[in-house]
């Protein structure tokens, strides 16, 4: 998939149209403004439902001598723990607790045992809103300009080509997390605390991960912290990335306002409250990107009225798929 070379489509809408449309979605955020409150009890809920199971089927992993009967517990661990660090976006955004800097703690305690650089993360992902569909610097573009696809080198261009099989299935989370350190570095000058987080995170990684080491080689259990961290690299990493990819997959570009902007390059999953819940509110991606201050358990509404909204004013529907499984499809 190609994005547009420059973001100009934007610049064909006349003056009128472009009043119009500012004026609608002025109307949608109107009517989500009282969806803006976050509800820190649910969101405690939520968290400590994934957590606690993740680390139930952990501490059974680490308490059965035998390896190949510990592996499920370790699988199980780890797909929950996929959900557990979803729920770092939220955070991102103080949308789950409404906690401030506890809240932010939260999410580094989440994210370090794991090697996730939380900080650098959130402050790229504030970028990402803001260059989205916009800006060809968006830290978590994926699909390259037809400039960029012509030269590089062949095995990239294949990438290009296959994002399942070169992002979800080959990097996995090593790419995730070494792309969050090279567009942190790269992107400093645009965020202020960017440097700070990412040193910040350096640290905290590296002295949780020997804290890690050191209690595992004291009780004997090297080799079953390195299966963890690599079952965890291949399964959250891919969970992550094909996420990510189909929240934006073939939709990067630019509209004749922000908002509508983000409403159209943000894919939608029509999932049920259940699915709604263990995603952090993501299956309703569109709302999030153009109100993300908008808690996970409204996000639903959210939808309801800005699609009321826009079909009045004679819009195309957002973008959706029915499934997942129908977003993943797209990636191949």
């Amino acid at each position: 998939m190609i994005v547009v070379d420059s973001p100009t489509g934007a610049q064909s809408v006349s003056r009128e149209q472009r009043r119009a449309d500012r004026l609608m979605t002025e109307a949608i955020e109107s009517q989500v403004q009282p969806l803006f409150r976050v509800n820190s009890a649910l969101g405690w809920l939520r968290l400590l439902i994934l957590l606690l199971p993740s680390l139930a089927c952990l501490w059974m992993y680490w308490q059965e001598p035998r390896l190949l009967v510990a592996l499920p517990w370790l699988l199980m661990a780890t797909a929950l723990y996929s959900l557990v660090l979803i729920s770092t976006h939220d955070i991102s955004h103080g949308t789950l607790l409404d906690q401030g800097d506890l809240e932010q703690a939260v999410g580094c305690a989440l994210s370090w045992p794991v090697g996730w650089p939380y900080l650098t993360y959130r402050n790229l992902h504030m970028l990402h809103h803001r260059m989205n569909g916009m800006d060809l610097r968006d830290p978590e573009r994926r699909e390259p300009t037809s400039q960029e696809a012509a030269r590089v080198h062949p095995l990239r261009q294949w990438h290009f080509r296959h994002p399942f099989w070169g992002s979800a299935v080959l990097m996995g989370g090593a790419q995730l997390i070494g792309s969050m350190f090279w567009f942190g570095w790269k992107l400093r000058n645009d965020h202020s605390r960017l440097l700070g987080g990412m040193r910040i995170d350096a640290i905290g990684i590296v002295l949780v991960q020997v804290l890690m080491f050191a209690v595992a080689i004291g009780l004997g259990g090297l080799l079953k912290l390195l299966l963890m961290l690599f079952v965890v690299e291949r399964i959250v990493g891919a969970v992550m990335q094909v996420r990510g990819m189909i929240e934006h997959h073939g939709l990067w570009q630019p509209n004749s306002t922000y908002e509508l902007t983000q409403l159209y390059t943000s894919r939608n999953i029509d999932a049920g409250p259940i699915v709604n819940f263990l995603m952090g509110g993501l299956p309703h991606h569109s709302l999030h990107h153009a109100y993300p201050s908008i808690p996970y358990h409204n996000l639903p509404e959210a939808s309801r009225i800005a699609s009321t909204i826009l079909k009045e004013h004679g819009k195309p529907p957002l973008p959706m798929v029915s499934s997942y499984a129908a977003g993943t499809a797209l990636l191949f």
